[in-house]
């Protein structure tokens, strides 16, 4: 796919999603059932790696993050074969991103069994492993429906080792890498990747249009979970507050980035989760 396996070029990606969300309906909304929606055909995929429309259109298919790899994208490759040649109804949740490609969920032309009985074609891929989640910002429902599909393993990732992957079909589930916040080293390494980063809060620093949840004190000696004054807010609604996160081990799913190579932006919500 056009998204290429590095940090500059996971940023824009990331960028286009958030102005994407400025024009996308209301979450429940967009992940309704809707009935009317354009019936359109799934050709295959083009050039790019993207998924291609029979009438030429290209689409982003919403939920899923950028392939990373050549197994990755071989793995979805493989897997998105199933449905070339069939029908959809297009369910678009914004306008054209940079390259061309219309966000979209592709929901079952007649039932739910043809895709396995998963509510669309990203959750279909995600419970088959064929491709790791990414949450879109302002579609809480559709997040939460990606979520549940997504292949739970029985075993918990360790932070500092490539977390279990669990077993659908044929197909091993895709494993973020499980990265240990408190390792400066280890978050550098992953720089313009999507993982997991877990660690324990020592401090949070509020600024006016970002808080960072600190894994260590001294800056530089760990990473840093960045959450957009939005997010913030909405999270303190919630009972999240400075001095109670502090000494508490979170975990965030993200891209690391910063020119340090030790942030992660928890985009949503739902990539961020409190451990104890």
């Amino acid at each position: 796919m056009r998204v290429k396996p590095s940090f500059a070029a996971i940023v824009p990606f990331l960028v286009g999603m958030a102005v994407s969300a400025t024009v996308v309906r209301a979450a429940d909304d967009a992940c309704a059932t809707t009935e009317d929606a354009e019936l359109i055909r799934l050709a295959g995929l083009d050039r790019h790696g993207d998924p291609q429309l029979a009438d030429g259109r290209t689409i982003r298919l919403a939920g899923l993050a950028p392939r990373q790899s050549d197994t990755e994208r071989e793995r979805f490759a493989t897997q998105l074969a199933r449905w070339h040649g069939r029908e959809f109804r297009l369910a678009p949740l914004g306008g054209p991103d940079r390259w061309g490609r219309l966000p979209a969920r592709l929901l079952a032309a007649d039932d739910a069994s043809a895709l396995a009985g998963q509510p669309d074609l990203s959750a279909a891929l995600l419970a088959a492993g064929a491709a790791l989640r990414l949450p879109e910002p302002g579609l809480a429902a559709c997040n939460e429906l990606w979520r549940k599909a997504e292949p739970r393993s029985p075993l918990a990732g360790k932070a500092g080792s490539p977390a279990p992957a669990a077993t659908q079909g044929n197909f091993a589930a895709v494993a973020l890498p499980v990265i240990d916040g408190h390792d400066a080293a280890a978050m550098k390494a992953q720089a313009g990747r999507i993982v997991v980063v877990e660690g324990r809060i020592a401090a949070v620093g509020e600024r006016a249009q970002r808080t960072y949840l600190n894994f260590e004190r001294r800056r530089g000696a760990g990473g840093s979970i960045v959450l957009s004054r939005a997010l913030w807010r909405d999270l303190q609604r919630s009972g999240w507050t400075a001095s109670s996160l502090t000494g508490k081990r979170v975990r965030v799913s993200g891209v690391v980035e910063g020119r340090d190579g030790l942030l992660i932006e928890a985009q949503t919500r739902s990539a961020l989760e409190l451990i104890d």
